[in-house]
């Protein structure tokens, strides 16, 4: 892809329609601001000032006699949209998100679809809901069942559960119907399949116009639908609009494309601007390739790139860069800054999780030390790796919240698992045999007292290991299974079953596990009374998230968890050229929302992108003062939150308090 960076004309200080320039922009991003009407694609590294730019680039086309109104702007997110309206200062018909644009539409041209304007939109729970109406009334279950679950694990791939639809669905309205069939092989081994799956999307429909609703997908791939088969309604909006500019480009999928085309293909002003290193949402159809061929799908493109960095030292963007120019699909770019090298990337090898996730705790403090509000972000590939970090922070009463999620504990099937080991332990409880009769129903939870074959249960305690428990729980509930059927995130859910798995066989005594996750429920609620994990985010928090969260965000001080083969890479990923790029551009990210120091620590074998890092960027560190080193190979003794020792408990206690 050419650079073609044109100095601009002196209009920096321009004044049209009381508007100024509020933010002074360096060479290339007044190039890219100022450039000539028509498709324009700005090549943006990390922390380079891209929503400045487009800000301007808005201003510029008011100053250059656009009305303001007939100006569309269109963010993946409400905050880059409220962000970039507090930037302009002015607001025309539209600058908002593509889902919002989508509804506007569809308020308007709603009636083609069967809808009253004062349509519903339902979220991902309603539409599943739905879903499984729909399954039932097209596919009866062969037998009367609460739920529908695949016989075997084998078995999962061909099981037509409503997860299963729901996700063919969402591939549907997003890809295109001949695209989803390609992307199933069994589509052509199986037309049964294709025509099932056909039956229960066009039942799901009815049941839609039936309820006066479009779902989330609805909102882009009905407009797209209706403006190729109405070119005069096309015309209407084309002539509604004439500039088209889109944020995050990279993160564009097939209908959000096609949208944007359909609506920029008249005048052809189309801006948009993006970083293809940042590519990572593939799982929400985005495709790297449509970024990197805009100047071939827009003839005559202007291209410009934004490479200084403003962000970061210069240590973490070479480190950064050094990393993302090992994929082969991307952009060739340089990414520099004029900012202080600062200090190297600490690297820490651990024993294991917890180890890891000690030292993050035992870090967070001394950095806590000299600074009490320091920014702290905790980055990592999966939800499941936060549990170790959660119960490190809380033996450490370092206030944090879970940033876009739930705690590890408090997520749908640890509770469920927790609440079975509390009734194996307890038939007494009421508690948690109600949670189980409720999430899981009550037949199955029958089967489940019955497998157990203890009269009293009295001593179960003690008869059952906790890994023995948690197998009686998995095996009678077919819970994997019911995951798979009822939940299209299932394998997110897998992997926080995975990790309670890991940590219990730490422990030989069910009771003692138990008791372990009382205390640390006990001390996570005293750490909230004073702060911790509230609901709105305080200077003194630590942020914990999943990478793909990250993105967007920057901190002073980043600990990046668990860079090793099978998390980052994650481990589905590895075998496939197009998904490791991906995962590398993760990496990518998670290094660039660091300002000044960056932490990364890793157990088992290393990941390969850690040895992609140059190694003058890197400071090696495998320290073991805070406790015993040989911690994870002791079983549950290193590892616990509280020491045997009663009065550690006590001191923790009033410490909280």
């Amino acid at each position: 892809m050419p650079k073609s960076i044109q100095p601009p004309d002196n209009k920096e200080n321009a004044h049209h329609n009381n508007i100024s320039l509020k933010e002074p922009l360096n060479s290339a991003q007044k190039a890219a601001a100022y450039a000539a009407h028509g498709p324009l694609l700005i090549v943006a590294g990390a922390g380079t000032g891209k929503t400045k730019t487009l800000t301007n680039r808005i201003i510029h086309l008011i100053e250059e006699g656009i009305a303001s109104e007939r100006i569309c702007a269109i963010t993946f997110t409400n905050k880059a949209a409220k962000e970039m309206a507090r930037r302009v200062g002015r607001i025309g018909p539209f600058l908002g998100t593509f889902h919002s644009l989508g509804s506007r539409i569809l308020r308007k041209e709603c009636r083609v679809f069967g809808r009253d304007p004062n349509f519903a939109i339902f979220d991902s729970h309603d539409s599943f809901d739905l879903i499984k109406k729909a399954v039932k009334e097209v596919i009866p279950p062969k037998k009367k069942d609460d739920d529908i679950f695949p016989a075997t694990k084998a078995q999962k791939a061909k099981q037509e559960t409503p997860a299963y639809f729901a996700g063919k669905i969402s591939e549907i309205k997003n890809l295109g119907m001949e695209a989803a069939a390609e992307k199933d092989r069994a589509f052509a081994s199986d037309p049964g399949k294709k025509e099932r799956t056909i039956r229960v999307y066009e039942k799901y429909e009815e049941m839609l116009r039936r309820n006066n609703a479009f779902d989330f997908d609805d909102l882009i791939e009905k407009p797209v639908s209706l403006f190729k088969k109405n070119p005069e309604v096309l015309a209407k909006y084309q002539n509604m609009f004439e500039a088209i500019l889109v944020d995050e480009y990279q993160d564009i999928n097939p209908q959000q494309y096609e949208l944007v085309s359909l609506l920029a293909g008249g005048h052809r002003n189309l801006s948009v601007v993006g970083d293809d290193e940042q590519t990572i949402y593939s799982w929400r159809y985005a495709d790297i390739k449509t970024f990197l061929n805009f100047d071939k799908d827009w003839k005559g493109a202007s291209v410009h790139f934004l490479e200084q960095n403003y962000r970061s030292t210069g240590t973490i963007i070479r480190a950064a860069a050094a990393v993302a120019q090992n994929n082969r699909l991307r952009t060739p770019k340089t990414l520099w800054t004029e900012n202080a090298d600062g200090e190297p990337i600490t690297l820490f090898e651990a024993w294991g999780e917890n180890d890891e996730a000690e030292w993050i705790a035992e870090r967070i403090k001394k950095i806590r030390a000299d600074d009490h509000d320091a920014e702290i972000g905790i980055l990592y590939r999966t939800n499941a790796q936060s549990r170790a970090i959660e119960q490190a922070l809380i033996r450490y009463n370092i206030p944090y919240r879970i940033f876009g999620g739930l705690k590890f504990y408090e997520r749908k099937e640890v509770k469920d698992a927790v609440a079975a080991l509390r009734y194996i332990a307890n038939q007494r409880d009421e508690v948690a045999k109600g949670r189980l009769e409720k999430a899981l129903t009550k037949r199955r939870f029958a089967e489940f007292a019955g497998v157990l074959n203890i009269p009293k249960m009295d001593n179960a305690a003690e008869a059952l290991t906790p890994l023995e428990a948690l197998k009686i729980f998995l095996d009678s509930f077919h819970y994997f299974d019911y995951l798979e059927a009822n939940f299209v995130n299932a394998d997110e859910r897998e992997e926080n079953i995975t990790e309670l798995i890991a940590f219990a066989s730490e422990f030989t005594d069910l009771q003692e596990l138990l008791e372990r996750l009382s205390l640390l429920e006990a001390a996570d609620e005293i750490g909230n009374k004073n702060g911790r994990s509230g609901g709105e985010k305080n200077a003194t928090e630590i942020s914990l998230m999943t990478i793909h969260l990250a993105k967007g965000l920057e901190f002073n001080n980043v600990f990046i968890a668990g860079v090793a083969e099978g998390f980052l890479p994650h481990g589905r990923s590895i075998e496939n050229e197009a998904s490791l790029e991906e995962e590398r551009r993760l990496m990518y990210v998670a290094m660039t929302r660091a300002r000044k120091k960056l932490f990364i620590s890793f157990y088992g074998i290393p990941s390969r992108f850690i040895g992609e890092i140059p190694e003058d960027c890197v400071s090696f560190t495998a320290e073991d003062g805070m406790h015993d080193a040989n911690s994870e190979r002791k079983g549950n003794e290193g590892n616990n939150l509280y020491n045997d020792d009663d009065t550690v408990w006590e001191e923790n206690v009033v410490e909280f308090e």
